[in-house]
């Protein structure tokens, strides 16, 4: 007896777990579901170019200063648009050192820090496994999403490494301050990683914030009030150094409050596409995809709230969907004005878009495993219903990406390449050629120039001898 009151409530689980899920091996889920990570790396082989484009030619002043061993702190630490970057500049010039700026260098860079965010999903989906009889093969979707080929500015571009490596590190922040009750070591590393997040992307002292809630909602509930005043001292002295002579950026197209209260429906657009960025062959699309994922979510947010159990198993997923919602005011503020489509075309952003539909996908998916825990649904049926709907999109949603990822880089290629033989003649050919590379053409070939004589870029092979620090 006292047997079958220990395992009584477990039966019900079990059972419908192993007549629907596919009694497949351990490993090959895992094999499986790591497989959007091979994709990706075949997508840079064949579609990746080594040439500097748009921001990447904005490091060549500070690698030729360091090329000629005269490079300053303030080539480093300096503002780039809204940003300060420091530690995405710094990985950037010691991957310039080490490869003669190689750009595909910095785009394996920027996409192994995409893969290391993967595994930090992986570690808190395991997470949620220990609460749920969750098959690992369920994680399929969020490899998907988050290294789809919707991601093209993030993996073919060097330049992307600096939101690459911001979201890595934020969820290594994620990781370490859920764990803080378990040693000090990990609020330490939470503090590391939440500073070096700050300076490592525009959205990085959104960190702080994430941070701080996480210490005041514990998975374990064991508040401390102590751990988070010293969160919050450190988040103000970082935050003072960080505005310690910052310079407005400005722009030619329209930004601030009242632009954005005075487009409200603009807004609301722009918010959909940005936050459904990671899915979808076309903005329209994206945006109808977030709608039907958001109106799904909603009452399996309500239903999660209100349950400690999944609350716990989910708060890490919880808090990178909270952190998405911080980046949505920053980003009305200082890029409504170049279109409600503007996020969906720089594809940059949907790495971070991406933690949107993966805390849906999850949530639902938490539902559809735990019957006991949605009150509001007649029976588990109704929860995988859902779940089936929201698989359905998100699918939809993946392949219209990976679509989309395709024909951009079935037609920028060649031009990159083409371009690429120019940058490499940029001696004998006209001006007017050297636009493809540079939209200045003077100052372009003056970069071309400083490249060429320290064998930096397309120029690493060719022989001679370094004149342009003398």
């Amino acid at each position: 007896m006292p047997f079958d009151n220990a395992t009584a409530g477990l039966a019900p689980v079990d059972k419908p777990r192993t007549a629907v899920w596919p009694p497949i091996p351990e490993r090959v889920q895992v094999a499986i579901v790591f497989l959007p990570v091979l994709f990706a790396v075949i997508f840079i082989f064949f579609f990746g170019v080594d040439l500097p484009f748009a921001d990447e030619w904005a490091v060549v002043p500070a690698v030729m200063h360091m090329e000629s061993g005269h490079l300053l702190w303030s080539d480093i630490y300096r503002q780039h648009n809204e940003a300060v970057m420091p530690v995405s500049m710094a990985v950037t010039l010691l991957l310039a050192k080490a490869t003669h700026y190689d750009v595909l260098a910095e785009a394996y860079a920027s996409f192994a820090c995409l893969a290391v965010s993967l595994a930090v999903l992986f570690a808190f989906f395991r997470r949620v496994q220990r609460t749920l009889p969750i098959p690992t093969l369920a994680f399929l979707p969020i490899a998907a999403i988050l290294l789809g080929w919707r991601n093209h500015d993030g993996i073919l571009w060097g330049a992307g490494l600096y939101i690459n490596l911001g979201l890595m590190l934020l969820l290594l922040l994620v990781w370490a301050a859920i764990r803080t009750a378990d040693s000090p070591w990990f609020f330490g590393l939470a503090i590391l990683m939440a500073v070096l997040a700050t300076f490592s992307f525009g959205s990085g002292l959104l960190a702080w914030p994430v941070g701080l809630a996480i210490l005041f909602f514990p998975a374990d509930g064991r508040r401390s009030l102590l751990r988070m005043l010293l969160w919050t001292t450190v988040a103000v002295a970082i935050t003072l150094v960080y505005f310690n002579g910052y310079i407005i950026h400005r722009v030619p197209w329209p930004t601030g409050l009242g632009f954005v209260l005075g487009h409200p429906v603009q807004a609301a657009e722009y918010a959909l596409v940005y936050t459904g960025s990671a899915l979808g062959a076309s903005p329209r699309v994206d945006a109808c995809i977030n709608i039907v994922l958001i109106l799904l979510f909603l009452p399996a947010a309500w239903i999660v709230v209100r349950n400690a159990e999944l609350r716990k198993a989910l708060l890490p997923f919880a808090a990178m969907h909270a952190f998405l919602v911080l980046t949505i005011p920053p980003l009305l503020l200082g890029r409504l004005g170049l279109g409600v489509d503007q996020p969906y075309y720089a594809s940059r952003y949907a790495p971070m878009a991406a933690m949107g539909p993966v805390g849906i996908y999850v949530f639902l998916l938490a539902l559809a495993c735990r019957p006991d825990a949605a009150p509001l649904a007649s029976s588990m049926t109704a929860w995988r219903n859902v779940l089936a709907i929201a698989l359905v999109v998100i699918g939809v949603g993946v392949m219209g990406g990976y679509e989309e990822g395709l024909v951009y880089a079935w037609l920028d290629h060649p031009k990159k390449a083409a371009c690429r033989e120019v940058l490499k003649d940029y001696r004998i050919l006209d001006d007017g050629h050297l636009t493809c590379f540079y939209p200045d053409y003077e100052v372009g070939r003056r970069l071309a120039f400083w490249l060429d004589e320290y064998h930096l870029s397309v120029f690493r092979e060719r022989p001679g001898t370094p004149m342009a620090g003398k």
